[in-house]
């Protein structure tokens, strides 16, 4: 998921005749949030990187190969150019490919979706304020893996 210092202005409610008004800052930086998610039990591995490039693929698959230890474990990826890795012979980790533009069955886009209501109609004014209220939205995560499970869980999605 891509974030960055300016967010997503929502719809707001105000007085009949009122026009909404919102701060806003002009300059735009931005960075990605990689994100592993197992719908069964919540548990969440996320990682902020500068860019959506191989190389940064590379990087939180590693990291993502050392959270889940030996254990073979299965990764749902759309068809972007950076998911195009071949991975090495020892590596646990099987990449699968979703169909190419169908983001609704990917379960993780429900999670993005929700982050970004949580980012929507703030003011950042470098990445470091907004990756620091990403922690803190992750962490209500973290903490309640639950919530993870309710909106990443579809039905359609088994162990067969």
């Amino acid at each position: 998921m891509r974030y960055g210092t300016r967010t997503e202005l929502k719809r707001r409610w105000t007085p009949s005749g009122h026009r909404p008004r919102c701060r806003m800052f002009i300059g735009y930086d931005w960075a990605y949030l990689y994100a592993a998610i197992n719908p069964y039990s919540g548990d969440l591995f996320c990682l902020l990187l500068p860019y959506m490039t191989k190389e940064c693929f590379g990087k939180f698959l590693e990291a993502f190969q050392e959270h889940i230890g030996q254990r073979k474990t299965l990764l749902i990826l759309d068809k972007a150019s950076n998911h195009q890795l071949v991975l090495t012979q020892d590596c646990t980790i099987t990449l699968a490919h979703l169909p190419t533009a169908c983001p609704e069955i990917n379960p993780a886009e429900r999670f993005f979706e929700e982050l970004r209501k949580q980012l929507a109609n703030q003011v950042f004014f470098d990445l470091e304020q907004v990756e620091l209220k990403i922690t803190q939205i992750l962490k209500q995560y973290w903490d309640n893996p639950k919530t993870l499970v309710k909106l990443c869980c579809y039905p359609f999605v088994n162990t067969s």
